[in-house]
């Protein structure tokens, strides 16, 4: 009969199987001074022995239970000593601060602490941060989030790599391996006090729900539900990729804006509709957090049925508005339209507009080149003969009038915005070219017929307008 390995070696060939680690890392243990961290700094410091890590022991103090909270630091620091280990902590008031946010105490209490752990590895200090999360955390986390409803994504419960800063090799092990394994050891710990308290959802699901279902429906629900939150990661990270693959062609980044057409969106599966609306929010926010499941079907909803000009505020500082074929995504504030410049222009010469985060570039070519095809759909033909006074690059203002070529007369810039259905929103820092005091050129438009190039131009000054922002999203065109 085979002998069941013990647990740090089972543990060990995990963490190996999932290269978690890697020789020469600078590895933080997180460490509050419960039997879990405990147990996972003397597993770290066993293994950075085996793979050349550099451990420090990392602390932090959320100063909610006075004493205790000063006992489990004391504790903490002295092991640190004991095993020569470089020691940080930090601390906040997180009572004061979850009352000044009229935020959940354990919520705030999370968010401060992990801000910790990614400073630590922001600033160089750290590769990465290791916390003692177990399969019974786990299982708690799942159980909460489907009581409180989720998608695959949450079903995923606790993820074992956070952004590549926060590893959680702990994940195969349960709470009671961790109290036999110190017991053994005869490793000492503290016991929070708070964890006692079922008032706090999380402690009732822990010393209650999971008990329950355990001993009344199925034994093994702890390491079932870890299977579950295993499965629904894979599949949220498979269907994640088809999302991405699948807007790829539609999907175009300007400026600070995401935009994707409404009928290709609509097209989507609802599954891959979703994480695409998911990920250009991501795109422009640089976080999802504050966005429930309820708010990305409010906006597929919104593109299918709301009008051109509307507008859909979300949380956390973002809008998105419907600019006739176009959903667009974009942060809080850039909603309303660019702000006013004007520009001097050379020609030759280049002219960098920050507002709309692009440069334009004045080029003069001969007739023979523009023959020989040097155009595309950015260029326009200017005679350089015409252009007799100064050169001025600005937006759009109320009242400008533009004569272009193939028109029988001047008419208002706004009524030909309004047919080539230009928003509202994007006409204001709309680019216009004057030439001593005259419109020459639009942005979208044939050249004004006065200052438009013939076939008896010999020089032709022509416009490109060049992006200074690289687009994260590739802007393929549609088959």
């Amino acid at each position: 009969m085979h002998r069941r390995p013990d647990l740090y070696s089972r543990w060990t060939q995990e963490v190996r199987r999932k290269a978690f680690f890697h020789s020469g890392q600078r590895v933080g243990v997180a460490v509050s001074g419960g039997p879990d961290s405990i147990l996972l700094l003397h597993f770290m410091e066993a293994l950075a022995r085996e793979l050349g890590l550099t451990l420090s022991v990392v602390h932090f103090n959320h100063r909610l239970r006075g004493v205790e909270s000063e006992g489990d630091e004391a504790l903490v620091r002295s092991l640190a000593e004991r095993l020569g280990l470089k020691y940080l902590r930090s601390e906040a008031e997180v009572g004061r601060e979850a009352r000044a946010r009229h935020a959940n105490l354990e919520a705030v209490a999370r968010d401060l602490r992990y801000h910790y752990f990614f400073s630590l590895v922001d600033q160089g200090r750290l590769d990465c941060v290791a916390t003692a999360h177990t399969a019974n955390d786990q299982a708690e986390t799942v159980l909460m989030r489907l009581l409180r409803g989720t998608g695959t994504r949450g079903l995923g419960g606790i993820y074992p790599l956070l952004e590549g800063k926060v590893v959680r090799p702990f994940l195969s092990v349960t709470r009671d391996e961790v109290l036999r394994e110190v017991a053994v050891r005869g490793l000492e710990y503290r016991v929070d006090s708070s964890n006692l308290n079922v008032r706090l959802r999380r402690n009732k699901v822990r010393g209650e729900l999971l008990p329950l279902l355990s001993r009344e429906y199925n034994p093994e629900v702890i390491p079932l539900l870890n299977q579950l939150a295993e499965r629904a990661r894979d599949d949220e990270a498979c269907l994640e990729r088809l999302a991405r693959d699948r807007a790829l062609p539609w999907r175009l980044h300007e400026g600070r804006e995401e935009r994707i057409p409404v009928r290709a969106l609509l097209d989507f599966p609802p599954a891959l509709a979703r994480r695409v609306l998911r990920q250009m929010l991501m795109a422009v926010r640089g976080t999802l957090h504050g966005l429930s499941h309820a708010h990305i079907e409010a906006l597929r909803h919104f593109a299918a049925e709301s009008q051109s000009g509307k507008v859909q505020t979300l949380p956390g500082g973002s809008v998105v508005r419907k600019e006739f074929s176009w959903l667009v995504v974009c942060p809080a504030g850039d909603e309303s339209a660019n702000g006013d410049y004007s520009l001097p222009v050379s020609v030759p010469g280049e002219c960098l507009v920050p507002e709309l985060e692009k440069t334009f570039h004045f080029k003069i070519l001969s007739a023979g080149d523009t023959a020989r095809g040097y155009n595309s759909d950015k260029l326009v033909g200017l005679d350089l003969q015409k252009l007799r006074g100064e050169l001025e690059l600005r937006n759009w203002r109320a009242g400008d009038t533009f004569c272009p070529v193939g028109s029988r007369g001047s008419r208002k810039l706004k009524e030909l915005f309004r047919e080539r259905k230009i928003p509202e929103v994007r006409r204001k820092g709309w680019p216009i070219l004057l030439c001593a005091g005259e419109i020459v050129w639009v942005r979208g438009f044939p050249p004004a017929r006065e200052a438009a190039a013939t076939d008896q131009t010999a020089q032709v000054v022509i416009v490109e307008e060049v992006s200074t922002r690289p687009s994260p999203v590739a802007r393929k065109k549609p088959a």
